[in-house]
C-alpha cells in the first residue's frame, strides 16, 4: 500500500502540467447499492418503501452523470435521469444520497463547488480537497485502460455526532494522466474510471479525450448562498435533530 506523499504529490503536478491542453468528457452510470438501502430502512418493516427502493435500484443503473474536464478545471452534474417527478421526490425523503447539482473542482487551488438546491434554495456549498488516498498493487481493465486500485478513509460524524468511518475505492488509469472524477472524488494521478463508497457504484461508459483544451469550457457555478460544508452539515444536522424531536413529542 503506498501513500500518496508530498514528493509523489510533486511529480504528480508536474504530470498534469504536461497534459494542460487536453480536455476531455466521461459518461458515467451509477447503480446503488440495494441491500444497503435496504438495511437503512429495515426498522420502517414498509412493504412499500421496500417495492420502491426494488424499483428505484433498477431504474438508477439508467441515470447518466457527465464529467467535462479541461486544463485545470472539470465539472460533474446529471445529464439523464429516468425516474418520474413521483420517485424523485420519495427519493429526496428517504435520503439516498443520489448526486444533484454541479460538482466544480480546480485542481491547482483544490476549491471545490457544490451548487445545488437546499429547502427550496440554491447553495453554493464550498470547500478545499484534502483526500487521504492510499494505492494499492492491485490493477484491473476498466473501457480498455489499466487501472489501478486507490483507497480513501473518510472519517465523518452521524447525526449523533458520533465518529463513522467509510471506504472509498477507487479505480484510476495512469494512461489519461488527468486528476479528475466523478462526484467529489478526484486528486489521484490519472482519471478516475470507478468509485464504489458502499451505497453506490460509479462507473465510466464512455470515453472522449480532445488534444485541444479549448473545445471542453468549464464555468465556475455561480448564483446561490456561500455556504462552506462543515457549516451546511451542522445546519443539516441541526434541522434534522429538529423534526426528529418534533416527531418524538406527538
Amino acid at each position: 500500500m503506498i501513500k500518496i506523499s508530498p514528493i509523489m504529490f510533486f511529480v504528480f503536478q508536474c504530470m498534469v502540467c504536461v497534459s494542460q491542453t487536453i480536455s476531455g468528457e466521461v459518461v458515467y452510470t451509477k447503480k446503488l447499492n440495494f441491500e444497503e438501502l435496504k438495511d437503512r430502512i429495515g426498522q420502517d418493516n414498509n412493504e412499500q418503501t421496500v417495492l420502491f427502493l426494488e424499483k428505484l435500484q433498477k431504474e438508477s443503473q439508467n441515470n447518466e452523470y457527465l464529467l467535462s474536464f479541461s486544463g485545470k478545471e472539470s465539472n460533474y452534474t446529471m445529464v439523464k435521469r429516468l425516474v418520474n417527478d413521483s420517485d424523485r421526490g420519495a427519493l429526496s425523503k428517504l435520503n439516498l444520497g443520489s448526486f444533484i447539482g454541479d460538482f466544480y473542482f480546480n485542481f491547482q487551488t483544490n476549491e471545490t463547488i457544490h451548487k445545488k438546491e437546499h429547502l427550496g434554495e440554491p447553495i453554493l456549498m464550498l470547500s478545499y480537497t484534502d483526500p487521504q488516498w492510499q494505492i494499492l498493487d492491485e490493477e484491473k481493465i476498466i473501457g480498455g485502460y489499466r487501472c489501478t486500485k486507490a483507497e480513501w478513509d473518510i472519517v465523518y460524524n452521524d447525526i449523533n455526532n458520533n465518529p463513522k468511518h467509510n471506504k472509498i475505492i477507487a479505480w484510476y488509469t495512469q494512461e489519461l494522466k488527468m486528476p479528475f472524477g466523478p462526484e467529489k472524488y478526484n486528486s489521484l494521478p490519472g482519471l478516475i474510471l470507478e468509485v464504489e463508497d458502499g451505497r453506490s457504484r460509479i462507473v465510466a461508459k464512455e470515453i472522449k479525450i480532445h488534444k485541444d483544451s479549448s473545445i471542453v469550457k468549464i464555468k465556475k457555478p455561480k448564483g446561490g448562498r456561500e455556504i462552506t460544508e462543515k457549516e451546511f452539515e451542522e445546519e443539516a444536522r441541526r434541522i434534522i435533530l429538529q423534526r426528529m424531536g418534533k416527531t418524538g413529542n406527538k
